[in-house]
Formats: C-alpha cells, structure tokens, sequence
C-alpha cells in the first residue's frame, strides 16, 4: 500500500501583502498533488492547515477545487483533517462544502453518521467517530486541538478515542520534535500522551520537516512531518547569506530547507521536493551607515531576481540607522520583494555611557533597541521569535529581581484615629436581621455516571 502525506498547503496566503506570494502557495500545492497522482498512490493524506483561513476567499476555494479534482479524476481518494487555521465553531465548515462534491472525505469526530465506499463511523456519546479503510489499511484522524482540550486531568482524550489501527493523522506539535521551532514551548503533546499502537503517524502543524522513528520514540511506527509545501517564515529560507564585520566577502549557504512532502511506502516515508521561489535570509553587519550600504550592495548580487529576501542589519552605529535610507539601495536590483530589518544599535540613543546598569538591565535596553521601529516597518513576526526565545532561555534576572521587590503600602499618619473628626467615630448601631429559615428541599438524586470521554464530546462541537 503506498500513499502520499501532504500538510500546510495554506492555500490563500498572501504573504507580505504580495498577490505573487498567493500563486507561490497554490503552485506548491498542485506539484504535490500532481507528483502524488503520478506516482499512483492509493490515497492522499492532507493532515491540515490546506488553507490559510477557516473562510476562504472565493479565489483560494476554486484553486483548491481546480487541484483536488486532478486525484479524484483518477479516482484516487483523499483524506483529510483539519488545522487550526481551517477549523471554525460553525456547525459547518469549507471541509463540508469540498466533502460535498465529492473532493475529499474528512476524518474525526463527526455530528453526522458517514458511510460510503471508504469510510466508516461509530458512536461515541453524541458524536461519531469517523474513520477510513482501504483495503486492510484502517486510517484515523482528528482535527486540531489544544493541550487542554486533548489531556483533560486524568484523561488523555486521544488514548481514548484511538485504540490502535495502522495511520493516525493529527494535526499537533508534539514535544519530542518540536525542538528549533516555534512551537517549542508551546507544544500540544508530550510523545508519551501519542497512542502507541500505529504503524504510521501523519501530522502536520509544524512547518520544517521532521522524521523520528521508531527506535527513537518507543511507538510501533514513525512519527513523520512533511513541513509546510512553501515557505511561511524566515526561518524556513532557501538560502542564508551571512557578512559579518570580519569577513571579506558574504558567505552563502543554500538549500537548507527544502519544501515538499511524504510518498509512504509500506510505512516508510521517502521525501519528495517540489520547486519554490527562492527565499533568501540575509544577515549584514558593521559599525557605520556606510559600510552597511556597501555590504547591501555588494549581497545583492547574490539574490536572484526572483527571489525574496529579508535582510537584517546589525552592528553599532553613532545615531541609529532609518531603514528607508536603506529601501532606496534594492529598488532597481528586480528582486521580486525585500525588506530590512535593524538590530542596530544606536550609541547616541542608548550607551552605557548615558543609561547606566543601574537603570536598565542588558536585557532591557536590547528590548527598547526592538521597539524603536516605526509602526509601519515594525517586523513584529522577528520581535514575537526573539521575545520567546529570552524567555525560553529563562526570566531576565533583572526583571525576576524586579518582579520579587514587595510594593510598599503607604504609611498611616500618627495618631490617624484621633485626626479624624468626631463624626466619624459615631456609627450608628443596626438592628439585628431576623434569620429566615430556608424551606427544606428534598435531596437531589444522583445522575448515573459518564465517562470522562463522554462528558468532553457533550462539552460542545469537538
């Protein structure tokens, strides 16, 4: 049996407000597709996040529509969950539109009993819990969810649901290969809360590739993401190009995040890339503006016209630097799209000299220095990833020692009782409430006993 594990298409994003990032996205996805039918799988996994939004625009709903109608054509069926960005508490969501006609077959729990060809339900308290069988291969899935909806006190909800079978398809960040990503400290699953008897774990949420097997993790089967199918972050570049205050020329390193996804074969996953835009992430140091300008310029000739790339610079320069004198350097170079970003220092801001230890800790003035952008060109996505990684490297000393002082309350005035006048200090004296006995009521009977598991799905649309 041999099937393809796809994840992230998110379809619809326009990345940096840039129509050409759209097409980026729905190209990715169509190769995937494409490379999946032509390889002649049995079935297509998506395991979440296929689009960008949980209301999509009429344009990204028609792409989607356009591509997965090339596997249904050859009557290759495709299932899938969804993501945090596809999910909604409607009671109907675009995954029940595309199920409609007939496009892809969605995995989970269900208000609705699913029968057909390929899928298969049971009843859970108030819900059905829907699964898929191809041939003897018996395919699982449920839709995102977060920590606290998934471990409930002693209750591990996907333990519960999903006994054993051959795939579960989630889309969660789980712990163990969370490590050097966003989610790293924010993650949904310990690897000890997975359901080990699988003998293949499709996920998605994530947006790097990841692969850990089974001698890794103890499970029955290899725990696989595919990343994302295009590039949704800086840290996900193509290409890194470093020029730091020493160096003599930019050093380039390429490829370091290839995009794609999963054929499976007999429970073995081999990665198949697809073709992306190149995305550069470009890091250039030095201690005046002029030598920056000429660091951009000579990096320039490293990007390629149709590339994207986000330049960072650094250094200590007297006065700051404004990052539009630095715009007008790449506006004839024909990259596709580029912005700056400043991790400089500016001495006559903010130096040791004029703001001492005494007023603000290291960790305080490198938090002011962040802040200092304008509205307009704030990258708040780099501020959000460098202000979880201090913290994830621990609380700032100088903030917990802060945090620590006790508030002083205001002292009382000598002699307070007497200051106040002689008004004051009468106060009248109340009548006593009469105590009102309340009417016996007969003794409630006990409800019988739900299990933990029943009680979740009748807490709301799961």
């Amino acid at each position: 049996m041999k099937f393809a594990h796809i994840a992230d298409a998110h379809l619809g994003r326009e990345q940096f407000n840039q129509p050409f990032r759209y097409e980026d996205y729905v190209k990715a996805f169509r190769e995937a597709v494409e490379k999946a039918v032509k390889a002649r799988v049995d079935f297509i996994l998506i395991a979440g996040d296929l689009f960008h939004v949980s209301r999509p625009s009429p344009k990204a709903l028609r792409d989607a529509v356009e591509i997965l109608e090339i596997p249904r054509r050859k009557e290759i069926p495709v299932f899938a969950i969804e993501g945090n960005h596809d999910k909604t508490i409607r009671e109907a969501s675009v995954f029940d539109l595309l199920e409609h006609l007939g496009l892809i077959r969605t995995l989970g729990l269900r208000r609705e009993e699913k029968r057909d060809e390929f899928l298969r339900s049971k009843k859970i308290a108030d819900r059905y819990l829907v699964w898929a069988e191809v041939g003897d291969l018996k395919i699982y899935g449920l839709r995102h969810h977060t920590r606290w909806q998934l471990i409930r006190g002693n209750t591990n909800v996907l333990k519960a649901l999903f006994k054993r079978g051959d795939v579960l398809m989630l889309h969660q960040a789980v712990d163990y290969l969370a490590r050097d990503t966003p989610y790293q400290d924010a993650f949904d699953l310990k690897l000890s809360e997975l359901p080990d008897n699988f003998s293949y774990y499709a996920l998605g949420h994530i947006h790097v590739r990841k692969l850990a097997e089974p001698e890794q993790t103890g499970l029955k089967g290899p725990i696989a993401y595919p990343g994302s199918t295009e590039r949704t972050d800086v840290r996900e570049a193509s290409h890194v190009v470093v020029y730091g205050e020493r160096d003599r020329k930019p050093k380039l390193r390429e490829n370091t995040q290839p995009k794609g996804f999963y054929i499976v074969e007999d429970f073995r996953p081999e990665f198949v890339e697809v073709e992306t835009r190149p995305f550069y992430r470009v890091t250039v140091s030095g201690n005046s503006k002029a030598e920056l300008r000429r660091k951009v310029e000579e990096v320039a000739g490293l990007i390629p016209k149709d590339a994207v790339a986000i330049i960072y610079l650094e250094g200590t320069v007297k006065g700051g630097v404004s990052l539009a004198e630095f715009n007008d350097l790449l506006k004839g170079s024909g990259i596709a799209y580029y912005a700056f970003r400043s991790r400089v220092t500016g001495e006559a801001i903010i130096s040791k000299e004029r703001v001492g230890e005494e007023i603000l800790t290291e960790w305080e003035r490198e938090l002011f220095l962040h802040l200092r952008s304008e509205p307009k060109e704030f990258p708040l996505d780099e501020f959000m990833d460098w202000l979880l990684e201090k913290y994830r490297l621990g609380v700032p000393e100088g903030m917990r020692a802060r945090a620590r002082k006790p508030v002083e309350e205001p002292k009382k005035p000598e002699n307070a009782e007497e200051k106040r006048p002689k008004e004051e200090k009468r106060v009248k004296a109340t009548p006593k409430k009469e105590k009102i006995e309340k009417p016996k009521t007969e003794k409630k009977t006990r409800p019988a006993k739900t299990s933990s598991l029943d009680a979740w799905l009748g807490g709301g649309r799961q």
